[in-house]
Formats: structure tokens, sequence, C-alpha cells
């Protein structure tokens, strides 16, 4: 019994530890509600806007909207989760506005009042196009969304929250663009539809679409448009208008392992994000589509250590397959653009071979992965040999000519020389000027 309260009580300390922004926020500027899931910080700016972040450590970045007007921001977490300091400006400005601090009111998740665009859609292509549901969810100014057919969606809001930008997606094996489209009717909770035109990529043709509130998305269709996460907590409820992930993890102890017991114990690989520089080929200043570089491809993790007996594949906890990302070239993905202040790695000008890291604060493409596997190692695997292999081979898309293959390229990485909790990447380089790099980070409790 002792036992069992000790593995229990040091569960508790690791979720106390978890660096999350979800909850109810008294700040300096008004109430602010936030949901964080993975990566991504998203929410409401009292009742006159929207949070829209990403998270590195402890720290988030992104853009807030005022009445339509945008503004640019970093919080920092303490180490108690309880409260934030950070700072603010206009979007534009070279010199910040003042300090933003903020002390948490609450931990529970947040019922958001401004992602009306959540919910189930009746999406009618017409004349004689296509009619499909589709099931989507606003994070910030994102709306990201999957077909019943199993078609991805993501389109982007404009500031006022009111009028869809642009957005993407493929019917069968051909993509689409969605041009600017509008709020048709509304009510106090939900976009009740919204219309516009959508053409196929690279070319003039064009139809109308409608798109038809249906009903709010349900656990199963949130599972099946995100993929699901065994190592989250997740919940949905109307009042909170989305997914939101608890993300129980690990402790990033920086200490160096020396004897075997500190070998054992339970590693957590992220396959975090993509990060890249690829000539688009077609760059459209009237279509920010066209900035977008469309990608498929593989990428995973194994594990392997050495015995007194032999070298060995450890197999990870649940059997999990080591391909954890695998999308196939009839629904690839894109590549996004992000502002530099978006951009979660600016900080990091490593550049030790042995990891293959690199400096990738003028990138602007993004695409967040979030895929995560763990490994138990105990007895004679918990030595010097303990190492960790990432692999990737991914293709850039392209319509009208061949797709560019970069190909596949591994890496292994001994424990012994890492930095829990720290920032790596696998790169796999073109030429100088366009390379792809898979993002991960390894932990250990």
């Amino acid at each position: 019994m002792k036992k069992i309260t000790t593995i229990i009580t040091f569960l508790f300390v690791i979720l106390l530890q978890a660096q999350n922004f979800t909850g109810t926020w008294n700040t300096s500027f008004g109430e602010v509600k936030l949901i964080h899931e993975g990566q991504i910080v998203y929410g409401d700016y009292s009742s006159i806007g929207i949070i829209d972040a990403i998270q590195t450590g402890y720290t988030i970045n992104g853009k807030f909207t005022n009445n339509g007007k945008v503004g640019e921001f970093y919080f920092k977490l303490a180490s108690d989760n309880k409260s934030f300091t950070g700072e603010w400006k206009w979007q534009g400005d070279t010199k910040n506005q003042g300090n933003w601090t903020g002390t948490l009111k609450s931990d529970a998740f947040p019922s958001l009042k401004m992602d009306k665009w959540t919910g189930q859609y009746e999406f009618n292509a017409y004349p004689g196009v296509f009619n499909k549901k589709l099931n989507l969810q606003q994070k910030g100014l994102r709306l990201v969304g999957k077909f019943d057919d199993g078609k991805s969606f993501f389109g982007k809001l404009d500031n006022d929250l009111k009028t869809v930008a642009y957005g993407s997606f493929y019917h069968e094996n051909t993509q689409y663009s969605l041009y600017k489209s509008y709020i048709k009717t509304e009510n106090s909770e939900n976009i009740t539809a919204w219309y516009g035109q959508i053409g196929k990529l690279n070319t003039n043709e064009k139809v109308k679409f409608y798109a038809k509130f249906l009903k709010p998305m349900t656990v199963a269709e949130f599972t099946s448009l995100t993929g699901g996460n065994s190592t989250s907590a997740t919940n949905y409820t109307k009042a909170t208008g989305g997914l939101t992930t608890v993300s129980q993890e690990l402790s990033n102890s920086t200490s160096s392992i020396k004897t075997k017991r500190d070998y054992e114990g339970r590693y957590r690989v992220t396959l975090t994000h993509i990060k890249a520089d690829i000539d688009t080929f077609f760059y459209d200043l009237d279509n920010p589509l066209t900035w977008n570089v469309d990608i498929f491809g593989t990428a995973g993790i194994r594990m392997y250590g050495k015995s007194t007996s032999s070298n060995v594949e450890i197999k990870a906890i649940g059997n999990k397959k080591p391909r954890l990302w695998d999308i196939s070239s009839s629904d690839p993905v894109k590549l996004k653009q992000n502002s530099g202040l978006n951009n979660p790695d600016s900080s990091n000008e490593n550049s030790e071979s042995i990891y293959e890291l690199i400096k990738v604060s003028d990138s602007n493409m993004y695409y967040n992965i979030d895929r995560i596997i763990e490994f138990d190692i105990k007895g004679d695997l918990a030595n010097e040999n303990l190492e960790v292999n990432v692999q990737m081979d991914v293709t850039q898309k392209l319509t009208g000519r061949p797709d560019y293959k970069f190909g596949w390229k591994q890496r292994s990485i001994k424990i012994k020389d890492i930095e829990f909790g720290k920032q790596y990447y696998l790169v796999n380089k073109k030429d100088k000027d366009n390379w792809i790099a898979i993002g991960f980070k390894i932990e250990k409790n």
C-alpha cells in the first residue's frame, strides 16, 4: 500500500509540474480564458476578442484581437502555473506598449464565448459538385476540421472573426481553395450559416458553397478530427466549445545520467512539429493559399538498447507502432506561414552536429504534429547504450510537375548525450536554401 501511495503521489506531482495555461485568468486587461492543447494555446480575450498563440516551454507568443484590432503579446508562466508576466504591443508597432500580467482564477476548463464557428455543418458546393458534412473547430483565428469522407479542412479567420479569409481542402483527389467567405446568419452561440466560393487550385474555375450549422460536435467527432491521444485526458462539452487536452507531461530534469538507476524509468519522445524553408514556386499576393507548401510522408521514433547479450529494439508502451506521423499523397498537409512572433524556436541558435540542430529563426513554414510514444526501461537495458532513432521520409507535392522527394533520413542519438525537454531537429536538405526538419524532444521521469 505504501508503494502504491508513493506512485500516486509522484504522478500527482508530475501533473502539478505540467506547463499548462488552461483556465480562467484575472489579468491587467480584464479576464482571459485559455485552452492549452499541445503547443497551441487559444481562447477568449474578455468578450471583445480572441487569443491565438504557440507555446515554447513556459512562454506563449501570439496575437489577440480587440474589436477587430490586432495586437501581439507574450506570456511567461510561473513555475507554479498560477501567474504569468508578459508584454504586449499593437501589430505593426516596433515597441511594446506595456506589461500584461495575470493570476489564475480557476484551472477548470473555461467556457469560451468567441469560438462561434465550432460545430458540424452541411457543406453544399453547387450546382451539383458535392454535399457532405464538415466537422469544424475554431482555435483562435484558425479553423481546423474534417469532412465525413475523411478529408481535412484548414481555414483562417479575418481579424473581425466574422469572415473566413481563406481555406483549403481536398474533395476526392482534387484540392480546392476556399476564397473569402462570409457569415449569413448567426445567434448568440453559433455561426448558423456561412457562404462563399471555392475553386480548384491553380484554376479559374469557381463554384458557390453554402454551409448550414447542424449541431455541436461530439467527443467521437473531435477524436476523429484530431486523431486522439492516449496520453492525454480529453473532455468536451458545449460550454467549452471545443476539444480540451490536459497534457500529463513528464519531468524535464537536466541532470546528467551516470548510473544504471539513472537510466531506468519511463521515456517520452514527442514529434513536436515540422519546420521548413521551401520554394513555393507560386507566389500570388492576392491568394495567400499559394504561400503554403503541401507535403506528405512519414516520420517515426524507435528506441534501441544493448543488454549483456545483444542489441535490441525496445518495444513501446502498448506496442505502439514507431510510425507516429503518416500522411498520404492524396491528403497532404500544408506547411503554413507564421509570423516571426509565432515562431516557437526563434531562440534556438545551437548547431551541434551530433543532434543536427539548425537555427530556424528565419523560417516561417510550420506544421504542428504533437505525436507521442513512450518506453519503459529497466534491467539490463538500463545503460549508456540506450539511444533514440528518429526517421523521416517527406515529399513536397507539386501541381503540374513531378513531386519533389526530400527522401528518407534517420539519426540516432544516445540518451547520455541529450538534454531532457530540449527541442531538437532531424534535418533533410534539398540544398542550402531548401530544407525540411522534424522537431522532437525527449523527456524522462
